[in-house]
């Protein structure tokens, strides 16, 4: 299994393994861009693109176990970097560490306070190895 970072199911890799799940607040986020599109087409394409993930996943939610894992991945960052610790990435880390699982982005300087605990993956490294795909909720 693998955790996708909202921007890799904004723009995902022209080859990759169809995720079997995905978590509520990438679905937020993916609704606030189809809200505050440019245009139009814009946002029939996002409808659309929401649409195709909402058929490939089961949606999952940021449960306890997430939270404790948010708040030991909370506890680092604020002793690294203290202004990031509220950074919805660091959420998104958090879920990946409760899993136990890599984390997929396509901006991996994002995470670099928490790569010594969780495995950071460069969106276009993982196609190929991925057995499953997991996309994140914060």
């Amino acid at each position: 299994m693998i955790l996708l970072d909202t921007n890799v199911l904004i723009a995902p890799p022209t080859v990759w393994r169809p995720a079997r799940y995905s978590a509520r607040a990438s679905s937020r986020w993916l609704q606030f861009g189809i809200r505050s599109s440019a245009s139009e087409e814009i946002r029939r394409n996002r409808v659309h693109r929401l649409a195709v993930w909402r058929e490939l996943m089961d949606w999952i939610l940021f449960d306890e176990h997430a939270a404790e894992s948010y708040g030991e991945v909370a506890a680092r960052v604020k002793r690294l970097r203290p202004q990031h610790v509220r950074s919805k990435d660091i959420m998104i880390a958090a879920q990946a560490h409760s899993l136990g699982i890599p984390l997929v982005t396509r901006n991996t300087t994002d995470f670099e306070l928490v790569e010594d605990v969780v495995e950071i993956l460069e969106a276009g490294d993982w196609s190929s190895s991925a057995t499953g795909v997991l996309a994140v909720d914060h």
